[in-house]
């Protein structure tokens, strides 16, 4: 692709379809081969369901997709959450976009989108969460920064080996 940059009336952004599966399986396995997100491929499968839009949850997963190909070239997911505080936190996870559209503007765009469906539903802030190694870290804050994003929390995990 030789475009430097995508615009909005390049991109449709829109609701996760089952039969986008496939496509979104491939981003994350780009991922998965990069950063070792965790991506456990039958339990992709399985969630399936849970990345379409149902009414009265707020959560649902959006694509973009390329106007002139069809082709789905990022997504992400987003849920709307009650803290014990009593705030509404809006939540980006599993945001990915293809190699050959990094850097094109396709992940702002979508995460724009993200940001207004989450500010509708009345979030009093929005956090992201990121399944990446430390070496990118100062990158990744760098350029979600850009968006008026800052670090506030540090989350540590222990993976538990399957049984």
């Amino acid at each position: 692709m030789s475009v430097e940059k995508l615009t909005e009336d390049d991109i449709i952004i829109r609701n996760y379809r089952t039969s986008d599966y496939m496509a979104t399986l491939g981003i994350l396995k780009e991922l998965q081969d990069q950063y070792d997100i965790g991506l456990n491929e039958k339990k992709w499968k399985e969630s399936s369901g849970l990345r379409q839009f149902k009414p009265n949850l707020k959560r649902i997963t959006l694509v973009a997709e390329l106007k002139s190909t069809g082709q789905v070239v990022s997504m992400g997911m987003l849920e709307a959450v009650k803290n014990n505080l009593g705030q509404y936190i809006g939540y980006l996870n599993s945001w990915s976009t293809t190699k050959e559209v990094i850097g094109k503007g396709v992940g702002k765009i979508l995460a724009d989108r993200a940001i207004q469906i989450l500010k509708s539903w009345g979030c009093d802030s929005v956090r992201i969460n990121m399944a990446y190694d430390m070496k990118n870290l100062d990158s990744l804050i760098s350029v979600f920064g850009k968006l008026g994003f800052k670090p506030i929390i540090i989350v540590l995990e222990k993976r538990f080996e399957n049984i």
